[in-house]
């Protein structure tokens, strides 16, 4: 149970951000909207995230990946099983974790190995994981959505660990 009260179902449509906001709305944004405004602008960063030029699958594997990395339970349990949903793996946390002796294939390797670096220590990104990037035929649009949804993931987890999630 998280630590603090979140917003009721019937009183998440009597929001400003009504038309933004997924209905009905999981218990991460109903906690989010406690403070209306903050809420708000939140809101078009997380539909953005959803919409990059990353398929469903990588997007997913990267998510649960930075979560579990993050030790964001709430967050690694929800999106482990919609990447379950996407990929043909029955323990896709093992598959993760050890994704660098694992059958994933060479991009997929590089892409986790760039947000590892990243959340690990953002010191540790080089221009060399950037390269390997384009190596696998990234450019400078996916590059950038790619950080987006790592650093994204990790303010998100942030957020659900520090309100009990």
């Amino acid at each position: 149970m998280p630590w603090i009260k979140p917003v009721k179902q019937k009183e998440m449509k009597e929001l400003n951000v009504q038309s933004h906001a997924p209905h009905p709305a999981p218990l991460f944004d109903r906690l989010l909207a406690n403070d209306e405004k903050l809420y708000e602008a939140f809101l078009p960063l997380q539909k953005a995230i959803k919409e990059t030029n990353i398929p469903d699958d990588l997007r997913e594997a990267v998510i649960t990946f930075v979560s579990m990395k993050n030790g964001c339970k709430y967050c690694t349990d929800s999106h482990s099983k919609l990447l379950e949903d996407l990929v043909d793996k029955e323990d896709v946390l093992d598959w993760l974790s050890n994704y660098m002796e694992s059958d994933m294939n060479e991009e997929w390797k590089v892409v986790l190995m760039y947000a590892e670096h990243l959340i690990d220590q953002p010191v540790k990104v080089t221009k060399e994981d950037v390269e390997r990037l384009k190596e696998h035929g990234y450019d400078a649009q996916k590059i950038a959505a790619l950080n987006q949804i790592v650093a994204y993931t990790s303010y998100t987890n942030q957020l659900s660990m520090g309100l009990g999630l």
